[in-house]
């Protein structure tokens, strides 16, 4: 569970998935030699929105987990996802990485699904509370009646 502040404004919220653009329109997308790598390119391809930072945050966390992640060289730049990749491996770095933003927003249906958990029992904490509160002092009051 996250530290929080109650500042009377919801501090974790949910978050949205966020996918390559499709389609792409091969002719539009931007490749570039890589200035430090000479038999490799930067494929900037297109992402549908912003990814939040908590998107930002799981793709992170997919990419160190898979296994083979030194091999690949990805950044996030406002809504492009750029690739490092030789001419030779595109295709399999291209279905590489659509798996790991497919599986970034798998974890984003998980943590969504976390959050409207936790939100439901912050609503239902106090409630329940009260409800056990009640119950006690009826008790105490039963055992006071009975001394």
């Amino acid at each position: 569970m996250q530290p929080s502040l109650e500042l009377g404004w919801k501090l974790v919220e949910l978050t949205a998935k966020v996918s390559i653009k499709h389609p792409i329109d091969p002719q539009n997308v931007t490749i570039y030699k890589d200035p430090f790598y000479p038999d490799a390119y930067i494929i900037a391809l297109p992402l549908d929105s912003d990814p939040s930072y908590v998107w930002l945050t799981l793709f992170g966390q997919e990419l160190w987990s898979s296994l083979d992640f030194w091999d690949r060289k990805i950044v996030v730049v406002g809504r492009e996802i750029k690739l490092v990749t030789t001419r030779e491996r595109v295709g399999e770095k291209l279905g590489w990485l659509e798996e790991r933003v497919n599986a970034t927003n798998r974890r984003v249906d998980e943590y969504n699904r976390r959050v409207k958990v936790e939100e439901q029992a912050k609503e239902t904490g106090p409630k329940d509370e009260e409800a056990i509160r009640s119950e006690l002092a009826k008790w105490l009051l039963s055992r006071a009646r009975s001394v």
